[in-house]
């Protein structure tokens, strides 16, 4: 048992050092994409919090009169309840979706299991990792041996533009997959982690480049180069595919978990604020807890009220920044500006 406790604290520090570091790295990506979604509530809730405890200590807000408490009380209460409502029903309609026919189900498995098998011979890998982490690190790891590849040969391009080029289709790309497998490799990373790094991605850009190179520059490179430029773009499709089939899993996900917590916080919330409502209907000759208790319980309710919202706000704004940044579609792309190879570029061939 104290073993198996120290372990769970272990692992509690690993998380909290990962989800530091992703602070420190980005604290406006933390917020809105990458950090923990309860992580970012609680922020919230401090901040609103601080926000309120200042404004009272200032004397703006002295709780004196009975009318606007119960007011904004009411409105918090039926204001959660539509939220609840709503969020749950969109929760029951992504999940519906999964409600499939056996036929639907069997043509589903049969193009993942092709897309398997065609991952299978490109990269001559006869048993596939089934877990989706190791799966998605597996096809990155091979990604990032065909541009160490790639490297490698690179000297044997016959001219100074071919190299140049080559050589930009490997800085550019190399970097990212080191970064998706050192997030994959990290004990208290999860696979979601890499997908908000993939999404981020310039996967049209790279495989423009890879294509260009073997359509306009095949002359200029040996036989080697070529093959391997295009089993990279091979699995940059490959890549595309497992990230969008992912992040589809992850999205659904993302709301079956938002529903579920407010749930769990938001019936609570609701009773607390229904309770404190029912304070005030006491006659005013037998009040049921002093002003004193009331001036610490009211501003308490009044935070725990927001609660849903701010769990709200923490998971629709990452879906949304999702949803947006995977709303081009391989090969096409019209969020970047310089996706496109200018044919017309000079080098110096010497």
């Amino acid at each position: 048992m104290g073993r198996l406790t120290q372990t769970t604290k272990t692992n509690f520090t690993s998380w909290l050092m990962f989800e530091f570091s992703l602070l420190v790295d980005g604290p406006w990506e933390w917020i809105i994409v990458t950090g923990n979604r309860m992580l970012v509530s609680i922020f919230q809730i401090v901040l609103l919090a601080g926000t309120l405890l200042v404004v009272m200590s200032l004397g703006f807000i002295p709780l004196e009169s009975e009318r606007p408490i119960l007011f904004l009380l009411f409105a918090l209460i039926t204001a959660n309840f539509t939220l609840i409502s709503i969020i749950t029903s969109l929760s029951q309609f992504l999940l519906g979706r999964e409600l499939e026919s056996p036929d639907e189900i069997r043509a589903e498995m049969a193009e993942t299991i092709s897309y398997r098998e065609d991952i299978s011979k490109t990269i001559s890998q006869s048993v596939m990792p089934v877990k989706p982490a190791i799966f998605f690190l597996f096809l990155f790891a091979n990604v990032r041996d065909d541009l160490e590849s790639l490297e490698q040969l690179s000297s044997q391009a016959r001219t100074k533009r071919a190299h140049n080029e080559l050589e930009d289709l490997i800085t550019g790309f190399q970097a990212h997959t080191d970064q998706v497998v050192e997030f994959l490799e990290h004990p208290a990373s999860e696979l979601k982690h890499a997908l908000f790094t993939s999404v981020n991605a310039d996967y049209e850009n790279h495989a423009h480049r890879a294509w260009y190179l073997q359509m306009e520059h095949s002359d200029e490179f040996t036989d080697q180069v070529t093959e391997q430029l295009d089993q990279l773009t091979d699995k940059l499709e490959y890549i595309v595919v497992a990230t969008r089939m992912f992040q589809t899993t992850f999205i659904e996900s993302e709301v079956a978990e938002l529903s579920r917590f407010l749930l769990y916080i938001g019936l609570p919330v609701q009773l607390s604020s229904v309770i404190v409502m029912l304070l005030y209907t006491a006659p005013a000759s037998v009040p049921l807890v002093s002003s004193a208790t009331l001036t610490v319980l009211i501003p308490a309710v009044l935070i725990a009220g927001f609660v849903p919202f701010l769990l709200l706000s923490s998971y629709i704004i990452r879906l949304t920044i999702i949803a947006q940044r995977m709303a081009d579609k391989f090969p096409f792309n019209s969020q970047l500006s310089d996706a496109v190879v200018r044919s017309n570029t000079d080098f110096d061939d010497s």
